[in-house]
């Protein structure tokens, strides 16, 4: 396979894909023997980069198991581009490579730091790809762009209200200043708050006067810069290098980070102070801008 170096991204992701899918619980498990039991160990990184890479799927609004998505062939918005996403184990992907080096086609790795090595292919003939598609991988066209027209843009009266949630002694709520979540014990005001949970992860409630809703934390947060006309400075589109840009400290929804992600087909860097998303078509940046309730800000 000629990939000389693997990291605990890959390990997990062959794990995964043996095992089909895992409870959360057992997911943090594997990733922590992974890691050697390291100190401020965040099972959340590994599952943020392996989701917006399409390698597993999850539901962020009831994080009860991990499943591995099934091995898909992904085109790239750069022309030429392919990459293989989903299921995969060694044997799996040498036989990949034989059959794309016999039909003409080309291999290529790249090593991340903070991912799964990213699998390319190039110069994939018809005979290629139906040799690809006989094993059993799905073959996307135009990933991205069709994912872009489907982006959801929710309101928070489209997640399930709550009418009786008790707030408990420890509670946070997240500082629009900040972007911190930072103790708030008053319970005061309209805002997202984080409540940990007697067991799991934590619950995030989205009040507006007497109205509460259980949000997911992802969209919570763009839902609460909306809810205040928060709509500018935090995404950005550079049209010359096509490189859609997110602050730093904000967590995007799967969803939305998929497309971005699935654009160029690598994880985005993180550069003063932003996460860049490369090889976003303008179309598609404007899709997903707007599905954060963001005004749309071209550099």
């Amino acid at each position: 396979m000629n990939q000389t170096e693997i990291n605990v991204y890959d390990k997990l992701l062959y794990y995964l894909s043996h095992a089909g899918e895992l409870r959360w619980e057992k997911f943090k498990d594997a990733t922590s023997r992974l890691t050697d039991n390291q100190q401020h160990f965040n099972p959340s990184t590994y599952l943020q980069s392996l989701g917006r890479l399409g390698h597993l799927d999850y539901d962020p609004m009831e994080l009860t198991r991990v499943v591995i998505a099934p091995a898909a062939l992904i085109d790239t918005a750069v022309e030429n581009r392919y990459v293989l996403v989903g299921s995969r184990t060694p044997a799996f992907l040498e036989e990949i490579k034989n059959y794309v080096a016999d039909t003409g086609g080309k291999w290529h790795t790249k090593f991340n730091k903070y991912a799964p090595t990213t699998i390319v292919l190039s110069d994939l003939t018809d005979a290629s790809l139906t040799k690809i598609g006989n094993l059993g991988i799905h073959i996307s066209l135009a990933f991205s762009a069709k994912l872009s027209e489907l982006l959801p843009k929710p309101k928070h009266t489209d997640f399930p209200r709550q009418t009786e949630m008790p707030f408990p002694d420890s509670v946070k709520k997240f500082n629009l200043k900040t972007l911190e979540y930072e103790s708030d014990n008053q319970q005061h005001g309209n805002g997202l708050y984080e409540i940990p949970p007697q067991y799991g992860r934590s619950v995030y409630i989205l009040r507006s006067g007497s109205d509460q809703r259980k949000v997911p934390r992802d969209w919570g947060v763009w839902l609460t810069f909306s809810a205040v006309g928060r709509t500018t400075g935090l995404v950005s589109y550079v049209e010359k290098t096509r490189t859609w840009c997110v602050g730093f400290q904000l967590q995007v929804p799967l969803i939305i980070d998929r497309c971005a992600t699935l654009c160029s087909g690598f994880p985005p860097e993180l550069k003063s102070n932003s996460y860049h998303y490369s090889d976003v078509p303008i179309g598609v940046a404007y899709q997903l801008t707007k599905s954060l309730h963001q005004k749309w800000e071209v550099i």
